[in-house]
C-alpha cells in the first residue's frame, strides 16, 4: 500500500490542481440507480457504488489475483478550465500488483482511475480529453471509461 500513499501525496503542488480524497459520498439509490455494496475482498471494507454495471466492474477488477485494491469515488479533482471551475470524481481507483494482460490492453496501468458510464452517457470530446489531461498531470495515472458490462467481463 506503499504506492496508494505516494499516490495520495499526489503532485498538486505545481499543477493548479485540487485533489480531494474520500470527499464525494455515493448517494441514495432514487430513480433507476440501482446503488448498493459490493465486497470485493475478504476482511476488507465494502465498497459502496452507484449502479449495477459499477458492481460488475468490481466484481471483474477484484476476481484478478494481481489486483490489490479497489476504492469507489476515491477522489474529487478542482480545477480551473476555459474560465470555469470544474469539479470531477472518478468511479473507480484499481490498484495491480502485477498488471493482466487482457487490462493492460484496454489502457489500463498498474493504478488507474475508471469510469464506468455506459455509452448511452455522453461527454464531450474535449470535456473528457479535458479529464484525462488533467488526472494525469497531476497523479501521473490514466483516466479510462468502461462503457459497458460486455467489454469488462471479456
Amino acid at each position: 500500500m506503499d504506492e496508494f500513499a505516494v499516490l495520495r501525496q499526489g503532485r498538486m503542488n505545481n499543477t493548479g490542481v485540487e485533489l480531494k480524497w474520500g470527499f464525494r459520498r455515493v448517494p441514495l439509490s432514487r430513480g433507476r440507480h440501482h446503488g448498493g455494496y459490493v465486497c470485493a475482498f475478504r476482511n476488507q471494507p465494502i465498497l459502496r457504488v452507484e449502479s449495477a454495471l459499477e458492481r460488475h466492474v468490481l466484481k471483474a477488477l477484484s476476481a484478478e489475483a494481481a489486483c490489490i485494491a479497489l476504492a469507489t469515488q476515491p477522489v474529487t479533482i478542482q480545477w480551473v478550465w476555459r474560465g470555469a471551475l470544474r469539479r470531477y470524481t472518478p468511479d473507480i481507483l484499481a490498484m495491480f500488483d502485477v498488471l493482466p494482460d487482457r487490462w493492460h490492453a484496454s489502457g489500463m496501468e498498474r493504478s488507474t482511475l475508471i469510469e464506468v458510464k455506459p455509452d448511452r452517457f455522453y461527454v464531450e470530446d474535449d470535456l473528457w480529453r479535458e479529464r484525462i489531461r488533467i488526472i494525469r498531470v497531476a497523479l501521473g495515472i490514466p483516466l479510462m471509461r468502461l462503457p459497458s458490462a460486455q467489454e469488462v467481463l471479456l
